[in-house]
C-alpha cells in the first residue's frame, strides 16, 4: 500500500532534483510561497492540488508512485 507520506517524500526528492524551489512552484500553481512550505510540511495535499503540483512540473504520477517506493 502507498501511503501519501511516501508520495510527498518522493515529490519533495523530485523537485530538489529538478532544481524548482517552493517559490517556484508556488508561481506555477499560483498559491504563496509560504502556503506551498505550509502544504508541505503539514503534507496535506488534496488530489486535485497534487494534480494541479504534477501537471505544473511535468511529472507523471506513475514516476512519483515508483520514486516513493525508493529508499531516499
Amino acid at each position: 500500500m502507498l501511503k501519501a507520506s511516501l508520495l510527498i517524500d518522493a515529490l519533495k526528492r523530485e523537485l530538489k532534483a529538478r532544481s524548482i524551489t517552493y517559490a517556484d512552484l508556488a508561481a506555477r500553481i499560483d498559491m504563496s510561497e509560504a502556503s506551498v512550505k505550509r502544504m508541505f510540511a503539514q503534507k496535506n495535499f488534496t488530489l486535485q492540488r497534487l494534480d494541479e503540483i504534477l501537471q505544473a512540473t511535468e511529472i507523471s504520477l506513475r514516476d512519483l508512485a515508483l520514486a516513493s517506493n525508493e529508499e531516499p
